[in-house]
């Protein structure tokens, strides 16, 4: 079943949400980055490949687990999103200003405030984004309930299509009508990584999405493209990129779910039930939000 939705208000008190522990699982060794405020401290997972260093920032459960990723490009910084809440936010710049390099491009990839919320968090750093993306998200960024994101509001346009930072070849690419309406995705060929964000959730419930066979089909384009190996996500840890088919089958089974409920609880409980081990029941909880019988 597909459910389309033209607007709602994603993650809205998403720090008082009591989450899953945070996602350690995998070969990417953690750093405990420093805690801040009520919240938790996130975690940092670095990998190098390809003469680019890799710094994925993975918000604590209280905040969904919702990623940004600090790219090192020769001596620039590529910074995919700004997580949801200043404290979150401030720990992703620490790590930038441990770098010691300048951020190049910061680029929010879709909508949804936990993306984009902490960006008045990194101040002198303009983020783009697509047109559509920073309309979509407008409304909700000057409804007074978090800081506004004026450099994002105020920014340039992210061009699509190849792009060189720091001597490295980067693609950026859109996709419409998936968790998002529409998202950026970040190819880089040589170093054979993608930066895919809310396409694909690592061990973290889904969103709903916006059109879920839409998405499904994206996701099989993704597995039949040679173009990467290593996937960075929007909630939880990278990952290979057999997770675009434990994705797809996730949202094959949400929707069989979705077929079969009489209500959203139902929905909640059989997802429960084929993910026990999943974070994020905030996310799961959209499922009244996008309800449609």
């Amino acid at each position: 079943m597909t459910t389309i939705l033209n607007r709602r208000s994603l993650l809205q008190g998403a720090a008082m949400t009591a989450g899953a522990a945070a996602l350690i699982r995998g070969s990417f060794a953690p750093t405990i980055a420093r805690a801040q405020g009520a919240l938790p401290a996130g975690t940092v997972h670095s990998f190098a490949t390809g003469g680019v260093t890799f710094h994925t920032y993975v918000s604590p459960a209280e905040a969904v687990n919702v990623t940004a990723h600090v790219i090192e490009l020769g001596d620039q910084i590529l910074l995919v999103d700004a997580t949801f809440m200043p404290p979150t936010a401030a720990e992703v710049a620490q790590l930038i200003a441990a770098t010691g390099k300048p951020v190049h491009t910061a680029y929010v990839s879709h909508e949804h405030p936990d993306h984009w919320g902490g960006v008045s968090t990194f101040e002198g750093v303009e983020f783009v984004t697509l047109p559509e993306i920073r309309e979509g998200l407008r409304a909700e960024a000057t409804s007074g309930e978090q800081p506004e994101p004026t450099s994002l509001l105020n920014g340039s346009d992210l061009t699509l299509g190849m792009a060189e930072i720091g001597g490295v070849a980067v693609e950026f690419r859109s996709y419409d009508n998936t968790e998002a309406p529409k998202a950026i995705v970040a190819v880089l060929p040589e170093q054979r990584v993608a930066v895919v964000q809310d396409l694909v959730y690592n061990g973290v419930y889904f969103a709903p999405g916006v059109d879920r066979q839409n998405w499904i089909s994206t996701l099989e384009g993704l597995r039949d493209d040679p173009a990467f190996d290593t996937l960075l996500v929007g909630h939880g840890l990278p990952t290979t990129r057999g997770e675009l088919d434990v994705a797809i089958s996730y949202l094959k089974t949400l929707d069989a779910a979705w077929d079969a409920a009489a209500k959203p609880d139902e929905v909640v409980g059989a997802m429960k039930a084929a993910y026990p081990g999943y974070g994020g029941e905030f996310l799961l909880g959209l499922t009244e939000a996008y309800w449609d019988k």
